[in-house]
């Protein structure tokens, strides 16, 4: 009874399957084979053209699938208006061992997404339920292969959805190996793309050596031309990487994403078109040589940053434009970029436009041409096949070259810069010779003259050094013979017990003192102070000679005392002396006049006079004291006039003129002196 039903579901199993046409694929137990074989004339295909990937399984069985024909060698259309395009397989198996299961793995060649579902046995047969049974990227055996378990006595159908988007539509494919045979062939073709993985290895070296090494160049002299070859060496790079990733299973990206291991998606030839582009820009100086050729390459750059603005966005987002024209012509503007700039390059003077334009050259015809399949070669092995038929390598090589080109271009222009730099020098050196040989001869003509000028300058300076330091010292000198004097009538005042005629005297002494010693230590004070010290000093003198010495200081009401300025004890040795020769000599003393005014506006007129015994008959009672006095106040005072018009550049004169009276006697002497203020 049990035999008679397991019949009848196997008669309605084959029913159903013969009424959508697919002959099962028949086993008897685990296979033996050599190799995996291919079922596609086993096998039906539906390319669903509506792009949506939310199609159930029951919609899908409900559609009109087709045979593949022996030969259809069935391939995408790129064309195609939708960027994302599907196509479902549909398969049966029948195991007829009684105890042995059948454990193959389906390989539908490298697609961006791929599902299998198994019908389940219990569902009627058109109901839309179906076991999801594998994704492409959990296979234990890797991302190519997808378990098929068929128990013994049993029929199983298969449908396996195929996803491919944006540009990257692989030739449709399915076969069925074991697990030993699916091992031995994924090492053979591991072992043939050995030699491409190891070619873009060596690639991604130099793309890292090239770009290292700039960078540190811009590093050390900032120079952008060196930043924008190392963002474009390493922008290469990371282009080169995510190819390999893509076409080898590095692993490098997370499988949930998808869009970012798409070969496609995120595209980075954007990126690589942009820095392109400022390099040539700025070593070849084009916004100055070609503007106008500079203003459109700028605008299709910016174009550039916004399709790479938007491809990061489409392969983070998870999105894609519903058209795959987008996709198919987004590269245009780089290729238009390229083209600019070769043309650019060469209607370009500089000495750096081979190396250049052999670049340009070399990326721009070793990567389009592979890329598009403008050529097809034969009899090729499969190692050579892995190489010729991968656009990437080619690239790749083609970006190697060109950074190489750019290289050379930049060791080149280090080189002119420095022979450029020597030849600066160099006319420079001549330069200064020629203009050293024909200073030396106006030097030699003239150096007799400047160095007896030079000596001059030297001699003036040292004399009015000497100047100031005996101006120094003369301002700071006071007869010490007054001071001496002063101390004996103090002490004089002392001995005859006239303590306060010795403090009267003692007070005033200390305030000239202080006042010359204040006045000493500056150039010039003001008139009012030199006044001051000469009225204590009159004073002083009358007391030492019991009142003999008489004395007026008179100053015209419109100076301003405190602002018109003289040298310090000018006025003193005069006063001095006119009372140690004129007025001593004469029993009953005199009188000493100081007469200051200002009859024009720069000029300062003093006038001492006394009402002495007159300059000849001091001469001839030849007082002792009276000689040193006059020997040395003076002298004194002359040096220091010559020396303050020395240093001031002025006019101070003095006169002194002998006063006669009406009989022709003389009465006394007068002295004027004319001070430039």
């Amino acid at each position: 009874m049990r035999w008679c039903l397991f019949c009848w579901l196997w008669l309605m199993r084959l029913t159903v399957l013969a009424q959508e046409g697919l002959p099962p694929i028949i086993f008897n137990g685990q296979p033996v084979t050599s190799g995996g074989f291919d079922i596609r004339p086993n096998s039906q295909f539906f390319p669903d053209s509506s792009s949506d990937p939310n199609r159930s399984l029951a919609w899908i069985r409900q559609q009109q699938f087709y045979p593949f024909k022996p030969g259809l060698r069935y391939r995408w259309d790129v064309s195609t208006s939708w960027s994302r395009q599907q196509v479902w397989f549909r398969f049966s198996i029948t195991n007829t061992h009684p105890t042995d299961t059948v454990r193959l793995y389906a390989h539908m060649g490298v697609h961006a997404d791929i599902t299998l579902y198994e019908l389940s046995r219990t569902a009627p047969p058109n109901s839309s339920h179906a076991g999801f049974l594998w994704r492409w990227d959990r296979s234990p055996l890797g991302p190519l292969a997808l378990p098929v378990i068929v128990p013994p006595r049993t029929t199983r159908q298969y449908y396996i959805q195929v996803v491919n988007f944006v540009r990257t539509f692989n030739e449709l494919k399915i076969s069925l190996f074991t697990s030993r045979d699916f091992e031995l062939w994924n090492a053979y073709w591991v072992r043939i793309a050995a030699h491409l993985f190891g070619a873009m290895a060596m690639i991604l070296g130099c793309l890292l050596l090239m770009g290292t090494y700039t960078f540190y160049q811009y590093f050390l002299n900032r120079d952008r031309t060196f930043l924008y070859y190392a963002l474009y060496a390493g922008t290469a790079f990371i282009w080169v990487v995510k190819m390999m990733n893509s076409r080898f299973g590095l692993g490098l990206i997370s499988a949930s994403y998808s869009l970012l291991n798409h070969p496609n998606l995120p595209s980075l030839s954007f990126s690589i078109g942009i820095f392109y582009a400022m390099f040539l820009l700025k070593i070849l100086d084009l916004p100055t040589q070609q503007p106008k050729l500079t203003r459109l390459i700028r605008g299709l750059v910016w174009l550039l940053v916004g399709q790479q603005v938007l491809s990061f966005v489409q392969a983070f987002g998870g999105w894609l434009f519903a058209s795959n024209m987008y996709y198919i012509f987004q590269d245009l503007p780089n290729i238009l970029t390229g083209v600019l700039l070769i043309v650019a390059t060469a209607r370009s003077h500089s000495p750096l436009k081979p190396y250049l334009l052999t670049g340009g050259l070399a990326l721009y015809l070793i990567t389009f041409f592979p890329l598009h399949g403008f050529f097809r070669f034969y009899g090729l092995t499969p190692v050579q096949e892995t190489f010729t038929y991968y656009p990437p390598f080619f690239m790749s090589v083609g970006m190697v070259i060109d950074l190489f080109c750019f290289a050379m271009a930049l060791a080149y222009r280090s080189r002119l810069v420095e022979v450029e730099r020597n030849q600066i020098q160099e006319r420079y050196t001549q330069d200064l010779e020629a203009q050293l040989a024909q200073r030396t001869e106006e030097i030699e003509q003239q150096s007799r003259l400047l160095e007896a000028q030079h000596i001059r300058q030297l001699e003036t300076e040292f004399e009015q050094k000497l100047a100031d330091t005996e101006m120094t010292a003369l301002r700071a000198q006071m007869n010490p013979h007054f001071i001496f004097n002063c101390l004996n009538s103090i002490k004089l005042y002392t001995l005859d017990n006239e303590a306060d005629k010795a403090s009267d005297y003692l007070t005033r002494f200390s305030r000239l003192i202080r006042l010359v010693l204040e006045n000493s230590r500056s150039e010039m004070v003001p008139l009012k102070n030199e006044l001051e010290a000469l009225q204590l000093y009159i004073e002083l003198e009358a007391m030492r000679f019991k009142q003999k010495v008489q004395f007026a200081i008179h100053v015209s009401p419109n100076i301003d005392q405190q602002y018109l300025r003289i040298p310090p004890l000018l006025l003193q040795p005069y006063v001095e002396n006119a009372i140690w020769h004129g007025l001593m000599h004469k029993p009953e003393g005199g009188t000493v006049t100081v007469e200051v005014s200002q009859q024009e506006e720069n000029l300062l007129y003093i006038e001492i006079s006394d009402d002495g015994v007159g300059r000849e008959r001091a001469a001839e009672l030849k007082s002792k004291s009276a000689g040193r006095h006059k020997s040395f106040g003076m002298q004194v005072t002359a040096d220091r006039i010559r020396m303050i018009n020395q240093l001031y550049n002025t006019q101070t004169k003095t006169q002194i003129v002998d006063l006669v009276d009406s009989f022709g006697e003389p009465c006394g002497t007068r002295v004027i002196l004319e001070i430039p203020v």
